[in-house]
């Protein structure tokens, strides 16, 4: 049999059709439909607990869903179809693919022991078999690009909250990723260093990056994103552009949410 990703027609870069998971008896996603285009800013909303990290972690495969699928850039997420069934890929599958989805976490996750400049060349020294030089360079290169290639020879410790989220922003873009996804960047932040990441992210957005990004800053959402999906207890309540929903919301939950964080 000739294998095939057997992903709906369409050019979304992620497709979401009837993804649930579970944790035990415990059902956080419950049945979510959306999809992202190429080069969209898709910010996610909702209250702690609606599911909306998980999802995220779902689609590089950190976790592995229970039921429904989902494809990022046609192709479907750790698992591979042949006929009317699905396999599980091999870790060393998965790994291969999770290198074209960048992904920055609520809590930087720098290693300590390496400096800015070590912290983005590791990837593609170890995982593209790029030469120091080369890997170096380029490390250089994105540091400049998030306004930290002054800290380059300084360790995590030594550097501010804002500071070492720059950093993992340039490390997630050193595999060159076609998806960036964020995990509310700026929620560890103290809020004077806020903007510094959000203006990192701003730039990516302006040079055409795929984002989905999980976020309580409004503002950003409202200014920056194309789309928005307001997430309850997971399941998607409401979705269209930032500005109607964040201005015009039609669900009493989402009202109630908004009316807490505006």
């Amino acid at each position: 049999m000739t294998e095939q990703s057997d992903a709906p027609a369409g050019d979304a870069m992620v497709r979401a059709e009837g993804v649930h998971k579970s944790y035990g008896l415990v059902e956080v996603l419950k049945g979510i439909d959306l999809q992202v285009r190429p080069r969209e800013v898709f910010c996610l909303v909702g209250p702690s607990g609606s599911g909306k990290s998980t999802f995220l972690r779902c689609i590089n495969h950190l976790e592995k869903i229970n039921a429904g699928r989902l494809w990022v850039d046609g192709e479907l997420v750790g698992y591979r179809q042949k006929g009317e069934k699905l396999y599980e890929l091999r870790d060393r599958e998965v790994a291969v693919k999770r290198r074209d989805i960048g992904m920055v976490f609520q809590r930087f996750n720098l290693f300590p022991h390496m400096t800015a400049v070590e912290n983005v060349m590791e990837a593609p020294v170890q995982v593209k078999k790029r030469s120091k030089g080369e890997a170096r360079d380029q490390a250089m290169a994105l540091l400049e690009r998030v306004g930290m290639a002054d800290k380059a020879r300084n360790y995590p410790s030594q550097l501010s909250g804002g500071q070492q989220q720059r950093v993992a922003i340039a490390r997630a873009l050193a595999m060159q990723p076609k998806l960036m996804l964020f995990d509310e960047p700026t929620s560890a932040l103290d809020p004077e260093l806020v903007g510094e990441v959000l203006d990192v992210m701003r730039g990516l957005a302006e040079e055409g990056m795929t984002m989905i990004v999980v976020t309580h800053e409004m503002g950003f959402a409202r200014e920056v994103g194309d789309a928005l999906v307001f997430m309850d207890d997971g399941v998607v309540v409401e979705s269209g552009s930032p500005r109607e929903v964040l201005a015009n919301p039609r669900h009493e939950r989402t009202k109630a949410f908004l009316s807490k964080v505006l």
